[in-house]
């Protein structure tokens, strides 16, 4: 198998399942760049009949005639003249074809859309009259999440409906991202985890005879590496003004996150900065994460960085380009990166624990089948200060309460009380109660004294994470 083609076999069976079928298919995949989609296609289409085309930011025109290149290059023609329209295209393509099995992808098909508004229900038409009768494999894929969702998966999208199966193909889980990190210790894969996230492409630039601090100073403190101008490079590929986006990313990888202290941090009024928000929550760069239990509305909403390469790219590479750029490659390492690397994990390390706790669940080897997993905040009515729990998950009256450490020394009791604390502050209205402890270092005796004689506590280290 292709080698960067780890962890996507169950996608690619799904897809060759479909295929197998003897029927016009329509699927959709989308996801955010970098994450795999061209790799999982090229690999799919491989030794299948095919035609490939990526559409390109340019015009309706000119995305036409180099489609209908593509097409008579398939079909050993030339000399002939492109076609007058996308329905004259792949109504030949369907003439052609006769009922025999043939893979048809555009990619980059947000690029086509935003050119051509009424591609959308061209294609509607086309499917309903001709294209449901052949064997057409069609596949529509993009990067653009929102527009993806909206125009083509949504209910007042003309393609709703149409599709026989989609995608949305997401990074790796920390899980899936340490077959990409052999020869690294737990705590050094977590780490690198934290810096390169779940994306197969940032992952292959890990050397593994190198230590944390190499491959973390020449992946991204060198001005000649791959992942030195990355998350730039894709910002500019999505928006215009990538000034202001890039000024809200870095306002929330310093731990701006609600909406009012973004817009105050970039000097920018409320409503503008919202919708910059909302263009790079449908890019998949951010997210929206609000309390466990509240509605989306909420007025404690707050933004999050999806991608743990942005993340770590906004915190220490962004504002330190000059010090980069003069040499300064180790006092960047030294006085940056390597002092605050621990308060940078404990969000990553949030997610890690999460991740574990939906694959756990997913075999069912939770004492509770959970249906919803996240974070709390909220305030204390007692002492008026800010509380938070690193992760509740619940099914119905049942919960699990859970408490993430990133520290250097073993986690005591005192944890586990305050944990039951907030537990009450947030619900006295509960069934049965678990309590999760996440720890980099282990537990004091006291903690596992006491999980060894009370069957609701759960003590999860590194290596209980690693090896599942």
């Amino acid at each position: 198998m292709h080698e960067t083609f780890i962890g996507r076999e169950n996608e690619l069976a799904d897809l060759n399942e479909l295929y197998s079928q003897d029927k016009f298919q329509l699927f959709v995949l989308y996801g955010r760049r970098r994450v795999g989609k061209t790799t999982l296609l090229n690999e799919f289409c491989k030794d299948k009949e095919t035609i490939f085309y990526s559409a390109e930011q340019s015009n309706n025109k000119l995305n036409l005639e180099k489609f209908s290149l593509r097409v008579f290059s398939f079909y050993g023609e030339n000399n002939l003249e492109p076609f007058s329209s996308w329905t004259n295209a792949l109504s030949y393509i369907d003439e052609r074809q006769k009922g025999k099995k043939l893979v048809l992808v555009i990619d980059e098909f947000p690029y086509l859309v935003k050119k051509n508004k009424p591609l959308l229900s061209e294609l509607q038409h086309l499917i309903d009259h001709k294209l449901t009768k052949g064997n057409l494999f069609m596949i529509l894929c993009g990067s653009y999440m929102g527009f993806m969702e909206k125009e083509v998966l949504g209910s007042k999208s003309p393609l709703f409906g149409r599709r026989t199966a989609q995608l949305h193909m997401k990074p790796f889980n920390y899980q899936t991202s340490s077959i990409f990190l052999d020869g690294f210790s737990d705590t050094q894969k977590l780490e690198l985890y934290g810096a390169f996230g779940g994306t197969p492409l940032y992952l292959q630039q890990i050397n593994s005879k190198e230590s944390f601090e190499e491959n973390i100073k020449r992946a991204y403190l060198k001005t000649t590496s791959y992942l030195y101008e990355e998350a730039l490079l894709l910002l500019r590929q999505e928006v215009q003004e990538p000034g202001v986006y890039s000024a809200i990313i870095e306002a929330i990888a310093n731990g701006h996150t609600k909406a009012n202290e973004i817009s105050t941090k970039i000097g920018e009024d409320s409503a503008k900065c919202l919708k910059y928000i909302k263009t790079l929550c449908e890019l998949g760069i951010l997210h929206k994460e609000t309390p466990f239990g509240e509605k989306d509305s909420s007025r404690k909403t707050i933004y999050g960085i999806s991608d743990f390469m942005f993340r770590f790219w906004y915190r220490y590479v962004f504002a330190n380009r000059t010090l980069i750029e003069t040499g300064a490659q180790q006092a960047v390492w030294t006085k940056r990166i390597e002092p605050d690397y621990n308060s940078y994990m404990g969000l990553v390390f949030e997610k890690i624990c999460t991740d574990y706790l939906s694959i756990k669940n997913a075999k069912g080897e939770l004492p509770i089948l959970f249906t919803t997993i996240g974070r709390w905040w909220g305030t204390n009515p007692a002492t008026h200060g800010q509380e938070e729990i690193d992760l509740i998950a619940n099914d119905g009256k049942d919960y699990i309460f859970g408490e993430c450490k990133w520290r250097n020394e073993k986690l005591d009791l005192s944890v586990l009380r305050e944990l039951k604390i907030k537990a009450d502050i947030y619900s006295k209205n509960r069934k049965c109660t678990y309590y999760v402890l996440f720890s980099k270092s282990g537990f004091t005796d006291a903690v596992i004294t006491e999980a060894n004689s009370d069957d609701s506590i759960m003590l999860v280290e590194l290596s209980d994470l690693m090896n599942f």
